[in-house]
Formats: C-alpha cells, sequence, structure tokens
C-alpha cells in the first residue's frame, strides 16, 4: 500500500517546500520510489527540482476527476505532478462540501508504483491543504526552532483535528526542526517544548545551512546541488529517521548503520 505523506504547515518560510523536495530526493537516494505532489500554485517543488509548470493540467485533473499529470524528474527515484498559477483560479470552480474531496479520485486513478507520495502544499489552510490531509495518513511538520514557529505548530495540530473527522487514519508523524541554531539557547528552549508536545515524533534536526538556500535556484535538491554539505547531510540523516519510523519491520540500511544507528552517532 503507497503511503501518502502531507508535508505542511501554515507558516510559510519555515523549510516546508525544502523538506518536501530532499526527503523526496533523499528516499529516491535509497532506492525508494517517490511521487512529489506539489499543490502549491507558486510551484516552488517543481522549480526545486529543475521543472516550469503553468499547472494547468493539474489543474484539469481535479476538474474533471482524472489521473493526475505525471513526469519524470532528473532526480533518480523520484516522479513530479508539477504545479503552476493556474491552480490560483481554483477557488472559482471549488466550492461547497465536496471541496475536500476532489483529490482523492484522481490518486486512485494516477498509475505508478512508489513507496511514497509526498504531497507539498501551500502556507495556508485553503482548499488544497484541506484535500492533502483528507487524502494522506501521515503529516510531517517542518517547524523553524523559534517561538513564533512554536505558535504556528500549535496552529497546525488544531487544523489536523479538525480534520480527523473526515480522515480518522490522519496523525502527525513527525515534528521536523529546520532553520536550526544549536549555539543558540533558544534552540535548546524551543526543542524540549517540542519533545513535550510530541514525545517519539521529534525528528533530527535540519540546521541553518548555505547549501539549502542556493539549491532552489540550481533546480536541484541538495543531495545534488551540494552532496558534502551540511545540509545534504541532515537531510540524509532526517530521512533514515523518517523510513525506520514508518516501517519499523524493515531495516534500513546505510553503509552498515541503520537511521538509527546513525542518528546517535551524530547526537
Amino acid at each position: 500500500m503507497r503511503q501518502v505523506i502531507s508535508v505542511v504547515n501554515l507558516k510559510g518560510g519555515v523549510g516546508k517546500t525544502t523538506s518536501a523536495v530532499n526527503i523526496a530526493a533523499c528516499w529516491g537516494e535509497i532506492g525508494k520510489k517517490v511521487l512529489l505532489i506539489d499543490l502549491d500554485p507558486q510551484g516552488s517543488a517543481s522549480l526545486s527540482v529543475g521543472i516550469t509548470n503553468d499547472g494547468n493540467e493539474l489543474l484539469q485533473a481535479l476538474q474533471n476527476s482524472t489521473a493526475l499529470p505525471v513526469v519524470s524528474t532528473d532526480v533518480p527515484g523520484v516522479d513530479l505532478v508539477p504545479s503552476g498559477i493556474a491552480l490560483a483560479s481554483a477557488g472559482q470552480w471549488i466550492s461547497g462540501n465536496e471541496s475536500s474531496s476532489i483529490l482523492n479520485p484522481c490518486l486512485d486513478q494516477t498509475d505508478g508504483i512508489w513507496d511514497y507520495i509526498i504531497i507539498d502544499c501551500p502556507p495556508s489552510l485553503g482548499v488544497f491543504t484541506n484535500n492533502a490531509l483528507v487524502s494522506s495518513q501521515h503529516v510531517f511538520v517542518p517547524v523553524e526552532a523559534s517561538f513564533l514557529g512554536l505558535n504556528g505548530l500549535k496552529q497546525m495540530v488544531t487544523a489536523i483535528d479538525n480534520i480527523k473527522s473526515t480522515n480518522a487514519s490522519l496523525r502527525i508523524e513527525a515534528v521536523i526542526p529546520c532553520r536550526a541554531h544549536r549555539r543558540r539557547r533558544i534552540h535548546w528552549d524551543i526543542m524540549d517544548k517540542l519533545k513535550e508536545m510530541f514525545p517519539g515524533r521529534i525528528s533530527p534536526v535540519i540546521r541553518e545551512n548555505v547549501s539549502l538556500a542556493e539549491a532552489p535556484g540550481l533546480g536541484k535538491p541538495v543531495i545534488l546541488s551540494s552532496r558534502l554539505s551540511k545540509g545534504a547531510d541532515d537531510y540524509r540523516l532526517v530521512t533514515l529517521w523518517l523510513d525506520e519510523r514508518m516501517n519499523r519491520n524493515e531495516s534500513t540500511a546505510h553503509k552498515g548503520f541503520t537511521g538509527l544507528q546513525l542518528y546517535q552517532t551524530y547526537n
């Protein structure tokens, strides 16, 4: 069974798209097959893997309940459903009680063999984010290691609780601390709060790193644009941690280490 994951935060600038793209790429690097769905009219996830699109094909698929437009990418193991500005017009025709059930029929008709389907959501609780959450089993929440980021996370929890009336299986699988500065005291204060709120579900941190900011402009995930950088190391580690968490009955190996052993080595 394909596992569908929404990567979402209602606050912008927290590393949401960066996390969706790089987790997809890192899963591809260890042999997983991933479909990355860009549901943001800004098309940032598409641009981050080198694909420019107007979003018309995706819009038509959602309008007609047909298969999603899947394209291949240069990222090993990763396919993409590209997005673009055309999706911004969706509010003109999506309304009523069916507004949260337009993505599921499209997913059902989309043929492909993928271990994970990762949906990059807009930074708002609109129609596309609602559809992603209704269609997912898992939620990854990238969060900035700041008090404003913590407040945004609380709002995200409330939003997900409301969605559970439609999708009872939905759960926050992981909170991913991004743009972290370990030398700052506030980092450790926020980490303590996060661990208190979500025991066992806080991933290894993603440190603030220039390579992560540069990668989208190159149209590549960081593991391809700067494969020996701290940003690449951090996302590899997070992805191994996630893979173990979601597949506890399987052993994920990487150069003789499991993800958990690597996590312990780095911490």
